[in-house]
Formats: C-alpha cells, structure tokens, sequence
C-alpha cells in the first residue's frame, strides 16, 4: 500500500471542507437544486475513491464533474498539486494531464495546468518530458518568466548550453545576474573545447563570456592558463593580474599558477614586490604563504621565518601557525622540542581540515574547494572564500 494515502485522508480535509462550503455558496440556500447536489456528492465519492486508492475511478469522475462544471478547474487543480507535494508525481501527472485535455478551459486555465505539469515533471526527473509543457507556456504566452526559468534549468542540467544561453537571452533580463550566468555557460563550452583540444575556440567562447560579462573571473582564469598552455608566459601573467580588480576575494585561487610563470622567467624581485604589494593591498594567508616561500628561495629559512613571524603578528592565522613549526622543524636539535613541534602541527592539521574554505552566499552550503556553480542550491557564482577560515 503507498505510504501516501494513510495520510491522504487528513491532508484532503481543507480542501473537502473547502469545496463543501464552494458547493454550498454556489447552491445558496435552494436546497432543491438537484445539480449542486449532484455535484457535491460526485465530488466527496471521489475524494473516497483517493483515500481507498482507487485512483482510476477518482480520476474518470473528477474529469466528469470538470467536464460538467469548468468551473471547478481551480479545485481540480489543487488536487494535483497536493499530490506533487506528498512526492505522489504519477498521480499529480495523471490528473494534470487530463485537465489539459479538458475542452472546458480557457487559455489561462490551460497555461496554468500546464505549468503544474511541468512541475510534476520536474519533481519526478524526466526532464525530457518537462521540456514541452514549459514550451506551450511560452507560445500562449502566460505565465512565461516562470518557464523560461524552469527551461533554463533544464537544459543546463542536461548540458545544452546554447539552448541554456537562448532561453536567457528570450527573457530579454538586463540584469547583472542573467549576464554573470551566460558568461558561466559560455566557460562551460569552453572548458569542453579545451578538453577536446581546440584551444582557439575555447579562447573565442571566453571573449564572448567577458563580453557578457567583464567580471567574469572564471573567463578570465580560462584565458590565463590557454595563454600559459601556448607559452605566452607575459600575457598569461596580465590576465592573472586582471583578477585583482575583478573580484580580489579570488587572489588565493590564482596565486600559485600565477608565481609558476613569474618564476619560468626568472625575475625574483619582481616576485616579491607583487606579493609585498599584494598583502598589502589584499591580505590573506595563502598569498602570505607564497611571500614566505619566495623569501626562503631567495634568502634561506632564517630569513622566511623571520618574515613569517613579523606578518603573524598583524594577522596570526593557523595555517601561517603551521608553516612557520615547518621551518622550525628544519633546524630544531633537540628531541623533547622536535616532538612538541610535531605535536603543534598535527592539531594545526586538524584544526584545517574540519574547517570549509568555501560558502554559498545564496543557501550557505560549504565546500573544501571552489565550485562555480552550487551543488546545493543550483546558483552561478554564489561560492566564495570564507573571509576568516584559515585566514584568508
């Protein structure tokens, strides 16, 4: 037995109720008219045949009383969608197809079974299925920011990033965040090119990602690193640079590709005066780290370490804390101090590892690592780094 119709009978009683009072109203105090009667009855035996689970009968007799009275497509309707809500989505199908079928409605009762449909079918994963009922929305033309959007999630789920980008475009938004989500689908397909090894292309649908959008940083890191792949190592450099006043909260992500190329040119004090100016201007443990490795490279651990330990006393941080029981681990001599720094930097680890790096500023989900797009709530550039967590 479905674990749904236990319960069904309790859920059913507003909407009983409801449609006993509309019966009532609409029969007014003629308790001769044999018509509402007739109706009322019909509809409370098919209330009873939902509740014993004989929804074939229930159905045909709801259809009967709609073809009877069009009147009650709104009642109908509701029987659909709380069917949807208990996860019942065969049923809430069954029932808002065949109210599509109805010659009764007009066009924007039609619309709206149609936009549950989609919804049913939505709930239910077939998303092929989906597609249709939100594009006769658009053609009859109600309700058609809600399938646009409905549309748009559907195809970026199946990964049909053009027809994504066009249902966008049709929605004829001019807002920031319409053109922040093309630029993303366009990093998509130009993640796929690269894969696939076209590079040109892959570089092409990144011009067109900053074009839509000129914030776009994930475009901008895609261009870094095909310029790298080509070995343009200047240019690269720039366009790493170029983050910095796009959204500087990204710096940490883009620090370490960034130092390789400086160093495959070989200018060391350039290095160290960008990431002195850099922590200067934008502060974080992970461009920290990268000054501290750069000072070990260029003047030996003493130096680093001493550096290290003047920029945690402006900003102590726990990974800081870490590397600087590295470097004192490479030259302790004395056995009971190296075994307390070990110990030091095992709950310096832990203390890491159970902290997210990451947070969606939509729906809050936390992540170890960046995503563009949120495993939790489905939205575009929403996950950025935790000002805080280990100091970033």
């Amino acid at each position: 037995m479905s674990t749904l119709f236990p319960y069904l009978g309790f859920a059913l009683l507003p909407l009983a109720a409801a449609s006993g009072w509309w019966f009532a109203r609409k029969g007014g105090v003629q308790a001769t008219d044999q018509r509402c009667s007739t109706l009322s009855t019909d509809y409370f035996r098919g209330l009873n045949y939902l509740i014993n689970e004989e929804q074939d009968l229930a159905i045909d007799l709801f259809s009967k009383l709609l073809d009877e009275d069009p009147s009650m497509v709104e009642t109908h309707l509701a029987l659909g969608t709380l069917f949807r809500r208990q996860g019942d989505t065969s049923q809430a199908i069954h029932l808002h197809s065949n109210l599509i079928k109805s010659e009764n409605l007009n066009d924007e009762q039609r619309s709206l079974a149609l936009l549950e449909l989609g919804r049913d079918y939505m709930k239910a994963g077939l998303l092929d299925r989906a597609e249709q009922p939100f594009l006769d929305l658009i053609d009859l033309g109600f309700y058609k920011s809600d399938a646009y959007e409905w549309l748009v999630m559907i195809y970026q789920q199946e990964k049909e990033w053009d027809r994504a980008i066009d249902m966008l475009d049709r929605q004829q938004k001019k807002d920031g965040n319409s053109a922040a989500t093309i630029a993303q689908f366009l990093c998509e397909k130009a993640e796929i090119a690269r894969s696939g090894g076209d590079l040109n292309e892959a570089f092409h649908l990144v011009e067109q990602a900053l074009k839509r959008d000129p914030l776009a940083v994930r475009a901008t890191m895609i261009r870094a690193e095909i310029l790298a792949l080509r070995e343009e190592n200047g240019a690269a450099i720039e366009e790493y640079k170029k983050i910095e006043q796009q959204n500087a909260s990204y710096i940490p992500n883009i620090i370490h590709p960034l130092l390789k190329l400086y160093r495959q040119d070989g200018d060391q004090e350039e290095i160290i005066r960008y990431l002195t100016n850099l922590l200067k201007k934008h502060p974080s443990t992970t461009v920290l780290l990268a000054a501290v490795e750069q000072v070990q490279l260029m003047s030996g651990d003493r130096k680093a370490e001493l550096f290290l330990v003047n920029q945690l006393k402006s900003k102590p941080s726990v990974r800081g804390l870490e590397r600087l029981i590295e470097l004192n681990l490479r030259h302790a001599e004395d056995d009971r101090a190296r075994e307390g720094l070990y110990g030091l930097q095992m709950l310096t680890k832990q203390l890491q590892e159970e902290k997210p790096e990451y947070q969606c500023s939509h729906c809050g989900f936390q992540a170890h690592h960046l995503h563009w797009q949120c495993p939790g709530c489905n939205n575009w550039n929403t996950i950025k780094p935790i000002v805080g967590v280990s100091g970033e």
